[in-house]
């Protein structure tokens, strides 16, 4: 073998070498791009569950209000009707108490009744 046969297998080597060298660092950037790529989607699935969940979270906390403020109003309306429930129920007792007492039926009435 030549000095110039040597010398092309030689170049031959390196550029072999140079091609492998370039595929290891295509691989290695591609691998680094397809984990960016994944963090990035990754990211944004995240970032879209965490929207879901505050949303959700939202909404159950303005159904609770809505059911709250309903029940206060409930709770009101009744507390009302046993207010004049017990009024009447007084106003009752009072005006038997006085029929007891005087034997009329009439005694708080107003003469205009």
């Amino acid at each position: 073998m030549g000095i110039l046969e040597i010398d092309q297998i030689k170049k031959c080597e390196q550029e072999a070498a140079d091609l492998i060298e370039g595929a290891r660092q295509r691989k290695k950037l591609a691998i680094e791009e397809a984990i960016r790529e994944g963090e990035e989607r990754m990211a944004l699935r995240l970032s879209d569950a965490e929207k879901k969940v505050r949303e959700e979270r939202e909404g159950a906390e303005k159904d609770m209000q809505e059911e709250h403020t309903l029940l206060l109003k409930n709770a009101k309306d009744e507390a009302q009707r046993i207010r004049e429930h017990s009024t009447q129920k007084k106003d009752d007792a009072v005006l038997r108490l006085i029929r007891m007492i005087t034997g009329e039926d009439h005694v708080l009435s107003s003469p205009n009744e």
